[in-house]
């Protein structure tokens, strides 16, 4: 009877001991999704930790790029970090596991600042943004826009956003009416193309209903001078609708800015 405790003993410390050792194999070491991420300037970025303790100490190389800290508005254990961008540039974002020691680089991008018209897809027949119906408007001296669709890759980290084109934009004031002309090069059937020996054409879009609050923010982020009123808004005026008229072929679009940043240009994209 002794032998068969004995036994049964030694087995369970064997047991124990493999758990144990199984349990340190399964620990995953601290890291992130990416190594690299970007930032618009003026805003923000969430950068959510792969595996960590939740616990961190962060130090940013250079504080008048970036700044960063950790963000509490999140489930996640692993916790997440909050990145706010100052001044277009690039710097190293050091994250530190306190309970493991463990030291993470992250190489932060800040980007200039954009503006993203998401425009409906229902009955939506124009022959560029059914194609491509997000248009990112960048805030640079070149005033860049990039057409892009969703269909690429999802993942945890991509949304799937695509560039197919590029051209250029400007917002003109006419008699209090308020008008977008994107300038792009396109093929006999009117889709966009990269063809250097198409020149690119403008094409004029009345800006036929939007709210007071899209364009004081289309004024305040993409620096147009308008110098529209700020103050409070009424949640009718907070609508960041915006329907659209081609002048020359009549085609009409409706839009919406993205309000909460889900959709971001693909990161490479700005240099």
């Amino acid at each position: 009877m002794k032998t068969n405790i004995l036994y049964v003993f030694l087995m369970l410390l064997l047991v124990t001991a493999f758990a144990g050792g199984c349990s340190d194999d399964e620990t995953e070491p601290f890291r992130f999704y990416e190594e690299a991420y970007e930032v618009p300037v003026h805003g923000t970025r969430y950068i959510g930790v792969k595996s960590g303790s939740g616990d961190y100490t962060i130090q940013v190389e250079n504080t008048g790029i970036l700044s960063a800290s950790e963000d509490d508005g999140w489930s996640s254990s692993e916790g997440t970090i909050l990145v706010r961008g100052l001044l277009t540039g690039e710097a190293t974002l050091t994250v530190t596991d306190n309970r493991t020691n463990e030291t993470q680089d992250l190489h932060i991008k800040v980007i200039n600042n954009y503006e993203v018209i998401s425009i409906s897809t229902f009955e939506n027949n124009h022959p560029v943004f059914s194609k491509t119906p997000f248009l990112f408007l960048i805030n640079n001296q070149e005033r860049d826009v990039y057409f892009a669709d969703m269909e690429g890759e999802k993942s945890i980290t991509e949304n799937g956003i695509q560039v197919k084109g590029k051209g250029s934009y400007s917002f003109t004031m006419e008699d209090s009416q308020p008008c977008l002309t994107l300038t792009y090069a396109t093929d006999e059937n009117g889709q966009l193309t990269d063809d250097a020996s198409t020149s690119p054409t403008p094409h004029k879009f009345i800006i036929t209903k939007s709210s007071e609050f899209v364009l004081h923010r289309l004024d305040e982020n993409l620096n147009l001078g308008w110098d529209t009123p700020s103050g409070s808004y009424s949640a009718e005026q907070m609508s960041a609708v915006i329907e659209m008229e081609e002048e020359e072929t009549g085609y009409q679009n409706t839009g919406s800015f993205d309000t909460y940043k889900n959709v971001t240009i693909p990161k490479g994209v700005l240099n």
